[in-house]
């Protein structure tokens, strides 16, 4: 793409409004304005009686007095963090490193990376251990490149001083496995703060991370209060740390609303916490007004109307809800709670990832950017683990519990003080919604088949199995190549999955960053090898995906269908239609088919990211039986059969970890920076279009099939197992065509 397509690009789909302010603050950096706003001074400079009003005692014993006579409301009183009952106490919840080894690490100066990696080294604030690469000291935070090879991954580099630490401290003394909490709390504190003068060195430069940080901070700050190691003149460090992030957000909160991402939600609530637990300060009034204007404009700007986000990511929808509780539940204690359609809004985002979930272990697809976030770790859930979030939000808008009681429910003993199993009562004072204000689409018992054609979501759900198709024309910035993506869930397993993000940056391997966010890592059909986007930078692909939903079927007794189609290639240099439809058969049987739907003669490549356990190639003891590969996984064994004209069948191959520049297949990364090999099936076509893919997957049991019969371009599919036979009609791949399944009849009845 050249600079002139490139900046066509970003007007036509990014805005003018965006690129005024990009240009704005390419200007400020370019004539040193910016850089003298955030010129980097010594902690000791930033005296109190500069930050305060006046008549606030600015010496360290006056000031601790005041601010415990004068403790400003927060999730639970200074000094006394909630009482963890027996029933939550010793939970092994799958949160790895455990608990215990988490303080282990933490009493050695390590810390654990993206929630799943231990440091192997005792942490450097500018050094990555795990690269063991280096950022540039001294420097103004707006000075420092994004991306250098000397510095390597730098949401890396971050990761550390997002301070999970601090909340583990804080969990640690609430649970009673800690009575040096307090000294390590601020040994960390202590470590940190000197090596990051305000506004020096990559740890200030971005507002969301600074944000971030001042949550962690202020958790394990409150929670350890009464500590001894808590004396009086950590009350001056901490108000310091908390004013120099307040100034970091405010004089540049611009720059991430622009984004119109996460950022700005946790840039607000930022603004909000620094104003609430330090009401003295001068600033504060003002941080407060821009922290409640940005938090309410962006959450009503962010969130598509069936609950699903702009980011189309489930990771920072995660860390978008966390960032809107704090900002939300401050308010609340402050006595001036959001308006009502705020309200609605977290509660339609809270029903859209309880629909993406998997009930059996509360993970969601891997979809979209995940960069590892987790703003509140207050549990021993896994990162990959949603119900914390899911339960959360829905209480915070309807006051009572979505989950049955369980390790998740810590979340709401640290910012509602509630006891797992509890109920509240609605309180009009704290902004929930009553019963009879709830909207229609409140949550449900249990997962459904769902349709959310605001953000292009649809799940297929049976009673051990599930699948989620992505299918949506983009109106903001797309992050994955994943259009008709299809995850498929079976027995708490996503035994077709998306393959995730690995790291945003991977010096000297862009072809590594290339391939999570192309075609090449999720279950689609890619034409003529090429993607049908083309990536203009890191995070910007041009031209923005289209697809519609042409179908959405869940009568009960029936087979469960979705078919849609994405236009993406279908534009020069390949003008191919691809459709796509999704048929749960029944429960042990999902179809996928695939039509391409052009002229001429053009290559396909269908591919299906499994898991990483045994496989084999199914023996061919019948010429006419597609290809069939099977896998055994701990949720059962299945097959997969690839159906297609024999004479058009390239390639029926697995791969695994390959790891070839600029030919990377077969990884997958269920965590931020860890990257493991996978088997991958990929299933190569060659022809004259239009061309038809099928593919039958059967769930702890073989399904045989073949085609019957094709009559004026219509096809007939018989389908049988040891449970059921089904007859399958499908119409003749063309454009015309007003859909693709015709009809589906079983000829035997179910068992029972």
């Amino acid at each position: 793409m050249s600079p002139f397509q490139k900046a066509y690009c970003v007007l036509r789909y990014q805005g003018p409004g965006f690129v005024a302010t990009r240009l704005r603050i390419k200007l400020a950096t370019m004539t040193g304005s910016l850089r003298r706003a955030f010129r980097t001074r010594p902690w000791d400079t930033m005296r109190l009686d500069d930050l305060v009003q006046p008549g606030v005692p600015t010496e360290p014993d006056g000031f601790a007095q005041y601010k415990w006579e004068n403790q400003p409301p927060f999730f639970f009183d200074l000094g006394c963090p909630p009482v963890i009952p027996r029933s939550l106490r010793g939970l092994d919840a799958g949160r790895q490193p455990r608990f215990d080894e988490r303080l282990r690490l933490l009493r050695k100066n390590r810390s654990v990376y993206f929630f799943r990696i231990p440091s192997p080294t005792p942490i450097d604030w500018r050094t990555n251990p795990i690269d063991g690469m280096t950022g540039r000291p001294g420097v103004t935070w707006c000075d420092l490149p994004d991306y250098l090879p000397e510095q390597g991954d730098l949401r890396t580099m971050w990761e550390p001083a997002r301070a999970a630490w601090a909340i583990d401290l804080a969990r640690a003394h609430a649970h009673g496995l800690a009575a040096d909490a307090g000294e390590l709390f601020w040994l960390w504190f202590d470590s940190f703060v000197p090596s990051s003068p305000p506004w020096e060195g990559l740890h200030w430069k971005c507002g969301q991370e600074s944000s971030v940080r001042l949550i962690a901070l202020a958790l394990g700050f409150w929670s350890l209060a009464r500590d001894p190691a808590t004396m009086p003149r950590r009350w001056v460090q901490f108000a310091r740390l908390a004013w120099a992030t307040g100034y970091r957000v405010a004089q540049h909160i611009h720059y991430a609303i622009s984004q119109k991402n996460n950022h700005a939600i946790s840039e607000a609530a930022g603004l909000l916490l620094v104003s609430h637990l330090f009401p003295e300060f001068r600033a504060s009034p003002r941080w407060q007004a821009l922290g409640r204007r940005v938090l309410a404009q962006e959450l009503r700007r962010q969130i598509y109307d069936d609950g699903s986000y702009v980011q189309h990511s489930m990771n920072y929808e995660r860390v978008m809800l966390h960032g809107a509780m704090i900002g939300l539940r401050l308010a609340e204690l402050d006595g001036r709670p959001f308006d009502r359609d705020i309200y609605e809004s977290i509660g339609r985002c809270g029903e859209f990832l309880f629909q993406m979930m998997d009930p059996n272990t509360g993970r969601v697809p891997n979809h979209g950017n995940n960069d590892g976030a987790y703003i509140l770790p207050l549990s021993e859930c896994d990162f990959t683990d949603f119900r914390p979030v899911v339960q959360t939000a829905y209480y915070l808008t309807h006051r009572e519990r979505l989950l049955p009681a369980g390790p998740w429910d810590e979340d709401l003993l640290w910012l509602f003080g509630a006891e797992p199993g509890g109920r509240h009562d609605h309180d009009p004072a704290k902004g929930a919604l009553s019963r009879e204000e709830r909207s229609p689409g409140a949550v449900v018992a249990a997962p459904e088949s769902r349709a959310f054609d605001a953000g292009g979501y649809y799940t297929l759900r049976r009673r051990e199995s599930w699948a989620m198709i992505r299918c949506h024309t983009y109106r903001d910035r797309p992050a994955h190549c994943d259009q008709l993506h299809v995850d498929l869930w079976w027995r708490g397993l996503s035994i077709l999955q998306d393959c995730g993000t690995y790291r945003y940056y991977v010096p000297g391997r862009p072809d590594v960053e290339y391939y999570f966010k192309s075609c090449r890592a999720h279950n689609n059909v890619e034409i003529d090898g090429q993607n049908p986007l083309e990536l203009a930078s890191r995070f910007m692909w041009f031209p923005w995906p289209r697809a519609r939903r042409r179908r959405f079927e869940t009568m009960p007794y029936a087979p469960l269908v979705f078919e849609g189609e994405m236009s993406d290639y279908d534009r020069p240099l390949w003008n191919v239609l691809h459709r796509r439809a999704l048929i749960g058969v029944d429960e042990g049987c999902w179809l996928v088919v695939d039509d391409l739907l052009g002229e001429g003669p053009h290559t396909a490549v269908l591919r299906w990211h499994m898991l990483d356990y045994p496989h084999e190639r199914e023996s061919e003891n019948k010429k006419s039986a597609p290809p069939t590969l099977i896998q055994r996984t701990p949720a059962g064994e299945f097959r997969i059969s690839v159906g297609a004209d024999p004479a058009l069948l390239k390639r029926f191959e697995v791969i695994r970890g390959r790891d070839e520049r600029n030919r990377v297949q077969g990884f997958a990364s269920p965590y931020y920076g860890e990257r493991l090999p996978i088997p991958v099936l990929e299933v190569e076509l060659g022809g004259v279009l239009p061309l038809r893919i099928v593919t039958a997957i059967g769930l702890g049991r073989a399904v045989e099939w073949r085609l019957a019969d094709v009559t004026g371009g219509r096809q007939r599919w018989d389908l049988s197992s040891e449970a059921a036979a089904w007859t399958l009609e499908l119409a003749a791949p063309g454009r015309s065509a007003d859909r693709i399944l015709l009809g589906c009849v079983r000829s035997t009845p179910e068992a029972g």
